[in-house]
């Protein structure tokens, strides 16, 4: 058996984070259903509907502490995920999740 790269294994570990964590897009069918699952990179990117599912679980598990000190800056236009040493990471400009995120640290 063919020993799976580890972009390979990257991707199935994302796919069942994505099955446990995301909105599956279930298709029924008269006698059966199907799950619509994303392809995990389009090119050399993620894929949007990944990208945001995984900021999503980042910004659910960030304490208060964290944003302001160096994780996680915010201000109305984007939010901005950074590396230990200040180095941006993420940055988001969907306002739904802005605002989420600012709902939940009030």
């Amino acid at each position: 058996m063919k020993e799976k790269s580890a972009l390979e294994k990257l991707e199935g570990m994302l796919k069942d984070f994505w099955r446990k964590s995301g909105k599956p897009h279930i298709i029924a069918a008269r006698h059966t259903e199907f799950v619509v699952e994303p392809k995990i990179f389009l090119g050399n990117k993620l894929n949007p509907e990944m990208l945001e599912l995984l900021v999503l679980n980042y910004l659910a598990q960030t304490s208060r502490q964290d944003s302001g000190t160096g994780d996680v800056e915010v201000t109305s236009e984007k939010l901005i995920i950074k590396t230990p040493k200040g180095k941006p990471v993420v940055i988001v400009r969907n306002k739904q999740i802005i605002q989420q995120y600012l709902a939940q640290r009030a």
